[in-house]
């Protein structure tokens, strides 16, 4: 079912009841939710946008970035269902052993697990995107 919250009454909640609710219909929100809903869990998935893009939602990014210099949000982030996903070439490959070690010329690298501990959560990631073995 597909609620857009700017028709509904102020103070409605519509009757929405969920076990949990994800912020964000991007690649990560949607996979989750349909993981989820596999499980047998009730989600309510929340957009910033609608089904297309709007620029008056998409004017919401407006605004300076702070920290390591990026792209301005508001070009390189997108705000309707499908999030950013909807500009992305659509590249789906693991990450390489090298990207969990710690390189001293790489700061804040290293993870604290390897790339074997993901192996079983690529197998799922394969499957719910048809990507085969």
């Amino acid at each position: 079912m597909l609620i857009d919250l700017r028709n509904a009454q102020n103070g409605v909640n519509n009757g929405l009841e969920a076990d949990v609710c994800i912020v964000g219909a991007g690649a990560a929100g949607i996979s989750l939710c349909r993981h989820l809903r596999k499980l047998g869990h009730s989600v309510c998935l929340l957009e910033s946008g609608g089904l297309d893009f709007e620029v008056e939602t998409q004017d919401l990014y407006d605004g300076p970035n702070e920290g390591m210099t990026y792209y301005d949000l508001v070009d390189a982030r997108l705000r309707f269902f499908g999030g950013t996903t909807n500009i992305w070439g659509g590249r789906c490959t693991p990450l390489e052993p090298l990207d969990f070690q710690h390189r001293p010329w790489v700061q804040h690298s290293g993870w604290p697990f390897q790339a074997q501990d993901l192996e079983q959560h690529y197998r799922v990631a394969h499957d719910s995107l048809d990507l085969g073995e």
